[in-house]
């Protein structure tokens, strides 16, 4: 699914010669299977180790199917109790691990159909965040965005913004609370100097090496715990931001714990894994971002996160192996079908697609064959 034209002149590129034309780090896809086969043997930590790895975008989904934060993080729940169950189950000859996982997620989020009242009380929430976030600076929306959806490192979202990342942070999460409020904190609820410091730490945007020492604090700290706690419905409301990769409470992770230790009788030091570093996005063709999460050289697949430019149109392609869709953001044209987020797109080995195009700008989750021939 790249866009622009082919020369005539030359043999069709594959979508492997576009995706590793420049020296990239990708996850082998062994190294995913190896987790799901220590799954299969029992071992806690290599379920928070895929946990780590897939959560987000399993909840994206499935946030998109039911609408609902609450059904959204029950049935990701689900899904890790589904693989610490049936890891044995997994067949790499049919998917990859992420292919896989992503089934699972669809199928729990199939099986509960979003409620009228989910569905519109989801639309409120979506509408009323859009119009709190025109009254935040694009710094103050560019420092949430780039610590608490993408994840990136402080140094990193500090550079993105022309203030101090902390003070940007805390002004746009204060914004909008106050709007959902309706009006701005009484001066009592101001808080200590520690303030900003509690807010970075409520969207994961403090240094590694300041944790410990904020959480002391926070500890004794009246004032950082009111912080912190007004601050908790603003998190929870993210669900609605307009973006393409969601993130759950962090209390999710500790939930899934608890619910495998029912079955172990022991409860997994699940903190002791090293978070994965998750690749970057990267523009592999005009009009076409990717994130490349697990490559299978030896039967040339790849799944990765891939996000259209709006009003962008894609090269005709033709399938060499199973192509997976899971459309999580946005809108996407392919062919006849058109899909919107939640929406799965499943092509057979030698299948054709001549016109793809997204009209808003889409992201999705593919599994695909690097051998597809473009043009």
């Amino acid at each position: 699914m790249l866009p622009g034209a082919q020369d005539p002149s030359k043999k069709p590129l594959t979508l492997g010669d576009v995706l590793y034309a420049a020296p990239r780090i990708i996850a082998p896809e062994q190294e995913w299977a190896s987790l799901v086969r220590a799954v299969a043997a029992g071992d806690p930590l290599a379920l928070h180790a895929l946990y780590h790895r897939s959560h987000r975008i399993i909840f994206t989904l499935i946030m998109r199917i039911t609408a609902s934060r609450e059904a959204a993080e029950e049935l990701t729940i689900d899904v890790f109790d589904d693989v610490w169950r049936h890891a044995r189950d997994y067949d790499s000859a049919n998917t990859t691990v992420l292919g896989w996982l992503m089934n699972l997620a669809r199928s729990r989020a199939t099986s509960r159909a979003p409620r009228e009242e989910d569905l519109v009380a989801f639309g409120k929430q979506r509408e009323a965040l859009r119009k709190a976030l025109s009254g935040l600076t694009p710094q103050e929306r560019r420092a949430i965005e780039a610590t608490f959806f993408e994840g990136l490192p402080h140094a990193v979202a500090a550079k993105r913004i022309d203030q101090p990342l902390g003070s940007a942070i805390r002004s746009g999460l204060h914004k909008l609370r106050d709007a959902a409020r309706g009006g701005p904190a009484a001066p009592d609820e101001i808080g200590c100097g520690w303030n900003e410091v509690a807010c970075a730490y409520t969207v994961h945007a403090l240094p590694a090496d300041e944790v410990e020492t904020a959480i002391a604090h926070f500890t004794a700290c009246p004032n950082c715990h009111r912080e912190m706690e007004a601050m908790r419905p603003v998190i929870d409301g993210f669900v609605a931001w307009p973006t393409d990769v969601l993130r759950p409470r962090v209390s999710l992770q500790a939930r899934v714990a608890r619910r495998i230790a029912k079955g172990t009788g022991a409860m997994p030091d699940w903190l002791t894994v090293p978070r994965w570093p998750e690749p970057a996005w990267e523009q592999v063709a005009e009009g076409l971002d990717c994130k490349l999460l697990a490559s299978d050289r030896e039967r040339e697949r790849v799944s990765m996160l891939v996000r259209f430019a709006p009003q962008a149109r894609y090269v005709a392609h033709t399938h060499i192996w199973n192509e997976e869709l899971h459309l999580l953001d946005g809108n996407l044209q392919i062919d006849e079908n058109e899909m919107t987020s939640g929406d799965y797109h499943f092509s057979e080995p030698g299948s054709r697609h001549t016109h793809i195009h997204s009209r808003t700008g889409s992201t999705g989750f593919l599994v695909t064959s690097t051998a597809d021939m473009l043009g």
